[in-house]
């Protein structure tokens, strides 16, 4: 019979058997990130959305810069040096009060009225004949009435000091002030080149947009002409303002007051230098410019999402390989417990065996000794 102490014995044998085993393999399987992997998880969005953010911020400014430059243009102002002008328009207005008595031109500083020191230069200066003026009739839209003006060929070498010198006589018996009126436009060759109706219509036109000057009887007046040619952006030409510098100096009439029935009005017109002044409005940034700067953002955007997603692919594919290496892990960790447990088993069939064997050999040996 097997009593108490006998399975004492083979329960504490068990026990310091059982405790000589080899522990089971213990394998860590949870997937973790490293601190670099998290730091690009992080830093790499943040840093395409702040370009993609800086991106927009400068194609907005691009765009708002382009709208401002086309709503305030650029000034810009050159001068440029002539010879010889094209002959300008002078329009003056008589009405019946005034009476033509000649003109000349007149070269060099020698102003007198019966000198000058010009001389035929060239076969070109027999042109230089001013009692060819152009008389025009037309309605004037200041007045509403018909309006009679005498147009002169203006002054064209500057180089040789060329001047147009005209006289007239103003009645004072029909008018309390002596003046005359007068317009300068752009070209005296348009207006020789049309016919009379075309001629009433464009001086029609001029005295409507130009301004009118004035110049006194009594007084000789030197008017001096500075040219400032400006670029019309939008429609691409070029459009001929003038400015007048006007100096009077008083006429000492030597006749007798009695004999005084009329008033002189001498005018010389002269260009100030062979210096005109050429203003252009340019934009400061173009169409092309912001299409340039918009196509440049457009294409860092392209590259920065394509190192992004080429990055995204890098990490899935480090992720892929590691989870890869987990399963072949938790492959090795089930092919090791298995042999642990066949080992175990093996030896747990085998410690059942000898306890068997040792509680045969206790029956027997109690068997014989009874």
């Amino acid at each position: 019979m097997t009593t108490d102490h006998d399975h004492d014995n083979e329960d504490s044998y068990s026990n310091d058997t059982s405790s000589e085993e080899d522990e089971p393999p213990i394998m860590e399987l949870i997937y973790r990130r490293t601190c670099k992997d998290k730091v690009k998880l992080i830093v790499f969005p943040l840093l395409y959305f702040m370009f993609f953010a800086i991106a927009g911020v400068f194609a907005f400014y691009s765009i708002e810069a382009l709208i401002v430059s086309y709503n305030h243009r650029v000034r810009t102002a050159s001068y440029i040096t002539v010879e010889e002008y094209a002959p300008i328009g002078i329009a003056l207005f008589p009405q019946d009060f005034a009476t033509y008595e000649n003109c000349q031109f007149k070269y060099g500083d020698d102003l007198s009225p019966h000198g000058g020191n010009w001389t035929p230069l060239t076969p070109v200066d027999v042109l230089d004949n001013c009692s060819t003026f152009i008389n025009v009739t037309f309605t004037s839209s200041l007045v509403n009435e018909n309006r009679t003006a005498m147009v002169f060929r203006g002054p064209t070498r500057v180089n040789l000091k060329q001047s147009l010198w005209l006289n007239f006589s103003i009645d004072t018996t029909k008018r309390e002030f002596g003046a005359m009126e007068f317009l300068i436009f752009s070209d005296w060759r348009d207006l020789d080149a049309m016919t009379a109706a075309e001629r009433a219509n464009y001086l029609a036109q001029e005295e409507a947009k130009q301004p009118l000057y004035t110049l006194p009887a009594g007084f000789r007046s030197w008017v001096k002409i500075y040219k400032i040619m400006r670029r019309d952006g939008a429609a691409k030409t070029n459009l001929s303002d003038f400015y007048l510098i006007t100096d009077f100096s008083k006429y000492n009439d030597p006749r007798p007051l009695e004999n005084r029935t009329s008033d002189p009005l001498l005018v010389l017109f002269e260009w100030k230098s062979p210096t005109y002044e050429y203003i252009e409005d340019i934009l400061s940034t173009t169409i092309w410019n912001t299409l340039g700067s918009l196509a440049g953002v457009f294409v860092t955007l392209i590259k920065a999402g394509e190192y992004f997603y080429a990055w995204i692919k890098r990490m899935r594919r480090e992720r892929h390989k590691k989870l890869l290496k987990l399963r072949e892990i938790e492959e090795e960790r089930r092919r090791m417990m298995a042999e642990y447990e066949q080992k175990r088993e093996e030896k747990r069939r085998q410690r059942l065996a000898e306890s068997q064997e040792r509680l045969n050999n206790v029956v027997k040996e109690r068997v014989m000794s009874q």
